[in-house]
């Protein structure tokens, strides 16, 4: 049998909020990251040369509430590539992506 349930997990996206601090500069938003399954993600983690910036670069799909000066930041590939420039912004994005795909929230 095949359950029509999973297949609706294939496009969607879990929203994670992020708050924390990078060289003492704060960064809070709303990180929006794509739910793949566990192949995908073991493809992503696990070959050779694989690198937190990859991970990032697959996963995370967009963002909300980015606020830098006062103003939006709309979610754009060039914006991404300058925040994975540095490194601790990368790790903590990457771990984000993976964590993301265990969450599960319980309802009452």
């Amino acid at each position: 049998m095949k359950l029509k349930l999973l297949d609706e997990l294939k496009n969607t996206s879990a929203e994670a909020p992020l708050n924390f601090t990078f060289a003492g500069v704060q960064f809070k938003f709303t990180a929006k990251i794509k739910i793949v399954d566990e192949q995908t993600l073991e493809e992503l983690t696990s070959k050779q040369g694989a690198n937190d910036k990859e991970i990032v670069r697959d996963l995370l799909i967009g963002w909300d509430e980015f606020v830098d000066e006062g103003k939006q930041v709309p979610f754009a590939t060039d914006t991404l590539e300058e925040m994975l420039a540095y490194p601790g912004i990368t790790a903590r994005l990457s771990v984000e992506c993976i964590n993301a795909q265990y969450r599960v929230q319980e309802k009452n």
